[in-house]
């Protein structure tokens, strides 16, 4: 019997609040949510559903941007001078981060998840714009909306997604607008834009898209 079900790998994602259901149920993994609800290197936070949650949005945050607009970085020699083998989540209690205020956080996280709507990794729509600005993509999704599928099943994230042929589309017409917008916050994107135009600038083939632009107004 046809599942009427498309499998994706890196191009939609969608995410919610609540972490899935296999970082919770691993102890390794919860470790690893408590590991980024951390607001001091050796702190030991308590195992509950508000600092897993917390933990969650902020890994959501950090692989999605590397350097999200609601933390600040310092990879400097400093949070290696605070470094406790014998800590308790690993990596030596190791802490690069630190995070503007609560608010900023959940704002950026509210922003970016849009209550669970899909979307596409930003480093993903920086490849999908390159080359001959979008067009080998969009020729790529009318194909994929000729095909009878009512969900969608991606390999990051939340799965699997209610989503027709037409939504499907519908998540790609940055493309067909002429202009590399996101929904998420500017100062989430833009390390990426930095990096697109700058040190990785001569790996990226130039696009009439433009670099990537996301909302203003956030003022994380």
């Amino acid at each position: 019997k046809a599942s009427n079900t498309l499998l994706l790998c890196d191009t939609i994602v969608a995410v919610s609040d609540e972490p899935p259901f296999i970082l919770t149920e691993e102890p390794e993994y919860v470790r690893a949510l408590l590991f980024h609800a951390r607001d001091d290197p050796l702190e030991l936070v308590d195992d509950t559903p508000a600092n897993r949650r917390k933990g969650w949005r902020r890994i959501v945050l950090l692989f999605n941007f590397f350097f999200p607009g609601a933390a600040v970085a310092d990879l400097g020699i400093r949070p290696l001078l605070r470094l406790d083998p014998s800590y308790k989540y690993g990596w030596g209690g190791w802490l690069p981060f630190s995070w503007k205020s609560e608010e900023a956080e959940l704002k950026a996280f509210d922003v970016y998840s849009q209550g669970g709507a899909p979307t596409i990794f930003p480093i993903i729509q920086i490849i999908l714009a390159r080359g001959n600005s979008g067009a080998a993509t969009l020729e790529w999704v009318e194909k994929v909306r000729q095909w009878p599928f009512r969900r969608v099943i991606p390999q990051h994230l939340d799965a699997p997604l209610n989503m027709d042929p037409e939504a499907f589309a519908k998540t790609f017409s940055f493309i067909e607008k002429g202009v590399n917008g996101v929904r998420f916050c500017d100062e989430d994107v833009k390390f990426l834009r930095y990096a697109e135009e700058g040190f990785l600038n001569f790996s990226v083939y130039k696009s009439e898209l433009g670099p990537l632009q996301g909302r203003g107004g956030c003022e994380l």
